[in-house]
């Protein structure tokens, strides 16, 4: 005779349909196709980007979103001369947007199913970033446009040493918890496979 266990698990409901995803690569590769086109870019910028975002929307975690961020981002600086003109600064969040989105829908299978609630850190993530490259923007448009001076020169530098050690220190694993038997298992999802 065997006595059957009950196990309480979480309700988490059918949550949305993972083409849900695929549809917002497409809108947020649309905004991107969009910006350069609207500054000023040749109407050939359409033949260039345009493949690139729907191949985005088929195949998101191939080097398709990859070329058009670099695509969009080499258009929007041949564009115009001011680096803070309001389509740069628009194109930050929508090129952060649609990368995020291409991440998201490159993990989840087309015909899953994704719970809102998973969306919740990266939306919090994504935000965090934002906040902190407009913290820049702010710092960059505060900077005179003629010749810098030596000490913030030499701050930026310093600062890009410490922005790259913290990535070399987090490649290396220096800032990951330990798996339950003591090994680091956080890039397999904790199988260790």
């Amino acid at each position: 005779m065997t006595a059957a266990v009950h196990v309480d698990t979480p309700h988490l409901g059918r949550g949305m349909p993972a083409w849900f995803l695929r549809v917002a690569v497409l809108l947020a590769g649309a905004f991107v196709v969009a910006i350069p086109f609207a500054d000023g870019a040749l109407l050939g910028t359409l033949f260039v980007l345009c493949p690139l975002a729907v191949i985005a929307v088929y195949a998101p975690a191939s080097p398709a979103p990859s070329g058009l961020v670099i695509a969009a981002a080499v258009m929007a600086a041949l564009t115009g001369d001011d680096p803070l003109r309001p389509a740069v600064l628009v194109m930050i969040p929508a090129v952060h947007l649609f990368h995020v989105t291409c991440g998201l829908a490159g993990l989840v299978p087309v015909r899953g199913r994704l719970h809102p609630r998973a969306l919740v850190r990266p939306a919090l993530r994504f935000l965090l970033v934002e906040a902190i490259v407009f913290a820049f923007v702010g710092i960059a448009a505060l900077l005179p446009a003629t010749q810098i001076p030596a000490p913030i020169e030499v701050a930026a530098l310093a600062g890009l040493v410490v922005v790259a050690v913290v990535i070399l220190l987090w490649h290396r694993g220096v800032f990951r918890q330990p798996g339950p038997r003591g090994r680091d298992d956080s890039h397999t999802g904790g199988g260790g496979r």
